[in-house]
């Protein structure tokens, strides 16, 4: 299946924009670096320098705005972008209102404080998972019940269920 663009996707693709997030859903990212770069514009092939986060897990980077850089500075508590690395932050879908067309557009945006855990991910290697298996095959407990403390894959729960 070929991938879709949305219609108000940014034609640099090599920076994080809200359609990139799962489903829309938030997500947990770990700041691998935050500094100032040249970004070019596919479009006009002019470079800007622009605020940018890179992050550990395998996500684009993020090209920050000043609303972002403003949450950042607050949910860390952090006032230099060289001592970011290593901070969690929480990233997800808003709307605003678009100055030009006065419609509401979709972003990115950061959250004030982490409002979602980071779940370890249940697999065959874990330590829990001969006892999460036995659990789940007499009825002790259910696949909700695993997925509220652990990240489990459509296939691992097949594996879990054999």
């Amino acid at each position: 299946m070929t991938e879709k663009t949305h219609w108000l996707q940014s034609p640099n693709k090599n920076y994080l924009g809200h359609w990139d997030l799962p489903s829309g859903k938030d997500i947990v990212v770990t700041i691998q670096s935050a500094k100032w770069e040249e970004v070019k514009n596919p479009i006009t092939n002019k470079s800007e320098a622009k605020r940018v986060v890179r992050f550990v897990e395998k996500v684009k980077p993020m090209i920050c705005n000043q609303t972002n850089a403003q949450t950042i500075l607050t949910a860390i508590g952090v006032k230099f972008m060289e001592d970011s690395t290593g901070k969690k932050i929480q990233l997800f879908v808003d709307s605003i209102k678009d100055k030009r067309s006065k419609e509401m557009i979709d972003c990115i945006r950061v959250r004030g404080k982490i409002t979602i855990q980071d779940k370890e991910i249940l697999s065959e290697t874990h330590p829990k998972w001969k006892a999460a298996c036995e659990n789940l095959k007499s009825g002790a407990v259910k696949i909700e019940t695993l997925r509220q403390h652990f990240e489990i894959s459509d296939a691992t729960l097949t594996k879990m269920q054999k």
